[in-house]
């Protein structure tokens, strides 16, 4: 158990990669006219070559000489584990229950498991007369979402039946996860449980509110994440819960951004998060700018630093991917209804100044103290910091999806800042074991005892949702679940999300859209 299992960079970066650009390619094929998605997985699949031959070179064009991570076979089969056991607490595949957001998932795979690709909704198809009231749709309507996440699970449930493609979704959904774990480690160059335990826990100190809300109801607080009107920034474990298809793929584009070792298909990786989601791609952008002018990806020369950032990796798929989802995302452009600066809710500067300073305190300070001595010097810190700094003052759509996924890249990378600073903690004190020493003063146990409460009240919001999931499913009631309420967005079960449905997923008259006009099958 003990014995070491070395994985190399490139077959990491390999994994990874095509992790992300497997359901990418299924759309491609599957949802574009023949030749065009011809045309578009070829330069999909020329990037995942290029950037998997350069991954391991150096900015000048060398192969860079690095040791492979050793992983306990110990460390991997816990970290397999604890991948499916998230995956399965979280929701996926509705195994376990879920909140509301998972009666749309589970509708979400079904259709892309029984309807012909692209998937285009009959309106006689309704049958509940309440959901045909409230939608009052008027001809064919188009589905539109970012559903690429699901498409290899929709793949397995087309040859082998739903039941199969749902198994599949929680596998691939746990892959995705482990893969991460594997790259937080070889960023903390040792295989570290701290990886895991931060990828689970990371968040704000939002049991703070919490215990006041309890003491003393306040307007405003509606869930542990969501604790102040318009503006919530999630924790990994809620994110996770809820958007599952935004936030694994988006975690594990953030591990190889940190481990580029060039920046030749920087471009590429990121691009990727275009087709998983749009909001999360506007946070991805000045992550990934910062990190392709940082001097440790810079050439000497300006004329090969020139040829690194202009690319086909870093040009071609990303102009690719903007062309075909960008017009794919846009058929459905009227669904942002509520938008705008903060304040303007608030209907007051001061009450939205004193707002957006209590929420930088719960939710941003905690993690900037304790990593600003390790990380000050590093562009990517601030970049997160900037971020998490601008994403509260916007607002779009009634629940902020702006902030809330806007702001997952640099919260997750504070994760592995973090990470880092506990790995490093953990490490100190065993070689202090080893030579029987202990920490010495009492400053040292203070700021190791403020460490430790700082993490667990990190954690609480796991606990806190984790505990809730399981009363709910080995002690609630299985009819009071979400995932049949919908069943199909073909045939609505019944009218509680029926309003939702028609605004967030249908497209009226799909063929007078430039993608289903001119791109789609």
């Amino acid at each position: 158990m003990n014995k070491g299992i070395t994985i190399p960079y490139r077959a990491f970066f390999a994994a990874a990669y095509i992790y992300l650009a497997l359901p990418i390619l299924i759309f491609f094929l599957g949802y574009l006219k023949i030749y065009i998605g011809i045309i578009c997985a070829a330069v999909l699949i020329l990037s995942a070559v290029l950037a998997i031959r350069d991954c391991g070179k150096d900015p000048e064009g060398l192969l860079k000489e690095e040791k492979a991570l050793s992983f306990p076979v110990k460390f991997l089969i816990i970290g397999a584990v604890t991948a499916i056991i998230l995956t399965l607490v979280n929701g996926v595949g509705e195994y376990t229950w879920g909140p509301y957001d998972h009666a749309f998932r589970r509708a979400i795979l079904n259709d892309l498991v029984e309807y012909k690709w692209p998937i285009i909704y009959d309106p006689a198809t309704q049958t509940d007369p309440y959901v045909i009231q409230i939608m009052n749709l008027n001809g064919p309507q188009g589905f539109v979402y970012y559903f690429t996440y699901w498409l290899p699970s929709a793949l397995i449930g087309k040859l082998f039946g739903f039941g199969a493609g749902n198994i599949f979704l929680v596998l691939w959904n746990s892959i995705g996860i482990f893969i991460t774990f594997i790259g937080m480690s070889m960023y903390l160059k040792r295989a570290t449980y701290a990886s895991m335990f931060m990828y689970i826990c990371f968040s704000g100190l939002d049991v703070i509110p919490l215990i006041v809300n309890d003491i003393r109801p306040y307007e405003g607080w509606f869930w542990i994440d969501g604790w102040v009107s318009h503006v919530s920034l999630i924790s990994n474990f809620n994110n996770l819960e809820n958007v599952y298809h935004q936030a694994v793929p988006c975690y594990l584009i953030i591990v190889l951004i940190l481990l580029a070792k060039n920046n030749r298909s920087l471009g590429s990786i990121a691009a990727m998060i275009f087709a998983y989601s749009p909001w999360v791609t506007m946070g991805m952008i000045p992550v990934v700018f910062v990190r392709m002018f940082m001097k440790d990806l810079k050439a000497e020369k300006t004329s090969r630093q020139v040829r690194n950032i202009f690319t086909v990796g870093n040009l071609l798929l990303p102009a690719v991917l903007l062309i075909i989802y960008g017009l794919f995302y846009s058929a459905k452009s009227d669904s942002m209804h509520e938008h705008g600066f903060v304040w303007e809710f608030y209907g007051s500067v001061p009450k939205f100044l004193l707002v957006y300073v209590l929420l930088l305190a719960v939710e941003v300070l905690p993690a900037f103290i304790i990593v600003f001595k390790d990380q000050k010097k590093n562009p990517m810190f601030w970049a997160a910091i900037a971020l998490l700094m601008i994403c509260p003052v916007y607002k779009i759509t009634e629940s902020n999806d702006f902030t809330m996924r806007v702001s997952m890249p640099a919260l997750f990378l504070l994760t592995i800042f973090v990470a880092k600073v506990v790995s490093g903690v953990a490490e100190e004190d065993l070689e202090l074991a080893r030579k029987g020493k202990k920490r010495k003063g009492a400053k040292a146990h203070l700021k190791l005892g403020a460490l430790c409460l700082v993490l667990i009240g990190m954690a609480y919001v796991t606990y806190y949702m984790g505990s809730a999931i399981f009363a709910a499913t080995f002690f609630g009631d299985r009819e009071e679940w979400p995932d049949d309420d919908i069943v199909s967005f073909g045939n609505v079960a019944g009218p509680a999300y029926a309003d939702k449905i028609e605004d967030q997923f249908f497209v009226e008259d799909p063929d007078n859209s430039p993608f289903f006009k001119y791109l789609a099958r």
